[in-house]
């Protein structure tokens, strides 16, 4: 599957380097929980430590959804010859995640709220590395029912309509759910840390520790003031919840497997209009096919609802709010340029850094054809961009007319900043394709797994390519952002294109070299 692996040393590197960011934020919230004002109230240490708990249930559970993750670690056709049952290979999958860099740092800000949490509340080690163990394998375990629920939302006939219609549901529900009252942050200034009274604190971490992800939180806390019994009772029910859990997650896979697996009735089905039955320019023709096969592909049609969602939520948990606080003026900036560079980045990266992956026999029908292989990879290019161009326009009209906020500086800034990264994303996305080709079963059954090397270049691909918008936003301070940032995203923009323009040359010719091999690698069972 991945070829050659690279020595001991060099893996082990990489898994630190990806892992580091976890050391400040386990510093970070161990400072905050062990800080004087915050150690000292109850109240407050109860609610710190139950929302990190749910916040980072939150995060483990969507992380496959939100970064466009909608694989199965657990193939049973792949290893449907092995002698292991399909439960213990979903089980010990599953487990297998927590062992990934992701978790470390994803998991960072929980542990270092607890040891900050025991510094000033000794606990027994035992019993809280045990409760914590459940905790993680139950985050584990209901991320799958995640993954596998969307799995097999995707293999749905409508799958789009039914995104689309789950989309304008969660709208109106959200609609009738009141915002968080965020207007003592106002009063923090003053009053410091009681601006918020300790009946809400109180009243916020009671609601956070009786649902599941905050049974950590609570049997941490009973286990600090002596309550063995209810630290117990926190330990079965997670371990209650844990097993459901890996029961639906079970029951949710074999499904998606019997469904992919299933030929289904005999329908008669109405033909496909054809859209090639007019003869045209040959450009268009390719084109045409690219936008085709990008909108069946279910992939695309998740990617696209996601960017919608985190507005949504964002707006639901009165996040503007605190990033008005934090940032003051340029927080419609950030938020705006974030949401429309981030749905540019999941549709571009997604696509264009395996571009072949997706339409392994159509590449083999091409090179069969009288055709260049450059024309293909100039039509895929352009096809990508536009998409990652027109769903970062669309975030931008729906946080306008959602928020009603952001103005035409904002947002001439998001696209500006769209048109910066792009090219960064294609040019990167062209080698990578050429030099990382790795299959993309169609049918969502199995998944090959990019090269942890070719992963790691599109993460920074990524962020050269963000790294204008946020320079030009740092160098406005907290004020509004002005046309002269504007001015600098265009000029990094036209740098990008001029990149890109003079590679693109060189990757045509890597592709006529490497084309079999590339050919080799996409098509492979």
């Amino acid at each position: 599957n991945q070829g050659k692996r690279p020595s001991k040393v060099l893996a082990v590197l990489g898994f630190l380097l990806s892992a580091s960011p976890a050391l400040g934020l386990g510093a970070g919230f161990y400072r905050l929980l062990s800080w004087g004002p915050v150690a000292e109230s109850p109240a407050w240490c109860a609610f710190v430590l139950n929302l990190s708990c749910f916040v980072t249930t939150a995060v483990w559970v969507t992380w496959p959804i939100m970064s466009a993750g909608v694989d199965d670690h657990s193939e049973l056709s792949r290893y449907s010859a092995f002698p292991i049952s399909p439960f213990r290979l979903l089980f010990a999958s599953t487990l297998a995640t927590l062992a990934e860099p992701r978790a470390l740092v994803i998991y960072a800000p929980l542990v270092g709220a607890s040891l900050g949490y025991a510094q000033n509340h000794p606990v027994p080690w035992g019993p809280a590395l045990l409760l914590f163990a459940l905790y993680a394998v139950h985050n584990a375990a209901w991320s799958r029912v995640g993954l596998h629920l969307v799995l097999n939302l995707l293999r749905q006939e409508r799958s789009a309509e039914i995104l689309g219609g789950g989309f304008l549901v969660t709208l109106f529900l959200c609609s009738l759910i009141p915002p968080v009252d965020t207007s003592w942050l106002t009063q923090v200034g003053e009053a410091g840390l009681n601006a918020l009274g300790a009946d809400v604190l109180l009243n916020a971490a009671v609601a956070l520790g009786r649902v599941p992800p905050g049974f950590f939180g609570d049997g941490l806390w009973a286990l600090a003031h002596g309550a063995r019994f209810a630290a117990a009772m926190d330990m079965a029910l997670l371990g209650l919840f844990t097993a459901m859990g890996f029961s639906v997650a079970y029951a949710l896979l074999l499904q998606f497997h019997r469904a992919v697996g299933r030929a289904g009735p005999r329908v008669a089905v109405a033909a496909d209009s054809n859209p090639f039955q007019r003869a045209g320019p040959r450009p268009h023709a390719l084109l045409l096919r690219e936008w085709l096969d990008l909108w069946r592909n279910p992939r695309a049609r998740l990617l696209a609802a996601v960017p919608f969602l985190m507005a949504i939520l964002l707006k639901l948990l009165s996040g503007r709010s605190l990033f008005l606080y934090a940032l003051g003026p340029s927080a419609d900036a950030w938020l705006l340029g974030g949401l429309a560079l981030y749905g540019a980045v999941v549709i571009a990266s997604t696509f264009a850094q395996n571009t072949f992956a997706y339409d392994g026999h159509g590449f083999a029908a091409f090179l069969a054809a009288p055709m260049s292989a450059g024309d293909v990879m100039r039509a895929k290019n352009r096809v990508h961009a536009l998409a990652a161009l027109g769903l970062g326009l669309l975030v931008v009209a729906f946080y306008v007319a959602y928020f009603r906020a952001g103005g035409l500086p904002e947002v001439v800034l998001a696209v500006v900043a769209m048109l910066s990264l792009l090219p960064v994303l294609l040019t990167a996305g062209n080698f990578l394709s050429l030099y990382f080709p790795v299959k993309f079963h169609a049918s969502l059954k199995r998944r090959d797994k990019l090269p942890f090397a070719a992963s790691m270049l599109g993460v920074a691909a990524a962020s050269a390519g963000a790294a204008p918008f946020a320079w030009a936003l740092r160098l406005g301070g907290s004020a509004r952002p002005g046309w002269g940032a504007v001015g600098l995203l265009a000029v990094s923009a036209a740098g990008g294109w001029a990149l890109y323009a003079l590679t693109l040359p060189v990757t045509l010719r890597l592709l006529d070299a490497r084309r079999e091999l590339v050919l080799r690698a996409v098509t492979r069972d």
